[in-house]
Order: structure tokens, then sequence, then C-alpha cells
């Protein structure tokens, strides 16, 4: 598993770019991105990210069947998944925790905020920055 590699699975290329810049200009980290619940699958039996930023509203398998799939999964269990969706009611957000998501971020969210949430699950060297 590659610690710093953060799969971005989202549909919308608006968002996928913000997300994208997040991850690889803000924390660091690679970027690699999924347009599709099935491709999330794919890329991750592909290579095993450090963390997964999944949208819960996608085409082909849903977020929440994604993250279900992931945490039934021996081998992907421990890969640690927020949802990032415009999906923003307490019932919600409370499906896709029991889904099997770890953490939660509404859209349209904070740079900042989603920063602070990405390094807090990826594995950074000593100092912070790489």
């Amino acid at each position: 598993m590659d610690e710093c590699r953060v799969l971005i699975v989202e549909d919308e290329p608006d968002n996928q770019a913000i997300v994208r810049a997040v991850v690889e200009e803000m924390v660091g980290c690679c970027a690699v991105v999924a347009d599709d619940g099935q491709e999330a699958l794919i890329r991750i039996s592909e290579e095993l990210p450090g963390l997964v930023l999944l949208d819960l509203m996608l085409p082909k398998l849903d977020g929440y069947e994604v993250a279900r799939r992931l945490k039934g999964d021996p081998r992907t269990r421990n890969v640690p998944i927020i949802a990032i969706t415009a999906l923003a009611r307490p019932a919600d957000k409370a499906k896709a925790l029991e889904a099997g998501c770890d953490d939660y971020v509404d859209k349209p969210f904070d740079l900042d905020a989603l920063e602070q949430k990405i390094r807090s699950r990826v594995c950074l060297e000593p100092g912070g920055d790489l």
C-alpha cells in the first residue's frame, strides 16, 4: 500500500480538479482519479491507495456500495475512506459512516478543512511536508 497515494472517486470534472489540486499541491501526495464506483474498485485492485476520497452519488456503482465492498475485503478494510458529498443531512452522514466511510466532508467544502482531513489520514514524512 502506498500511504501517500490518494484515490479520488468523483464523476464531476470540476470537483475532480479541485480535489486533485488539494491532494497534490497542498498535501503533496499522488492523486489517482476514478470516474465511477466500478472504476474505483478496479484501480484499488491494481494498486492499493493510502486513502480514498469518495463521492457517494456515482454512476454504475454508488459510493455506499464501494465503501461496503472495501470494508468487507480483508485486503482493503484498513484503507481509510473520506466521503465527499453534497448529501448533507445527518441521515446521509450516518448512512455513509454505516457503509464504512471513516470521515465525511460536505460539498461545497472548505479547501483548508479538506486538506487537514486528508493530512490526518495519510502518513507523511516526519516534519510534515513532502
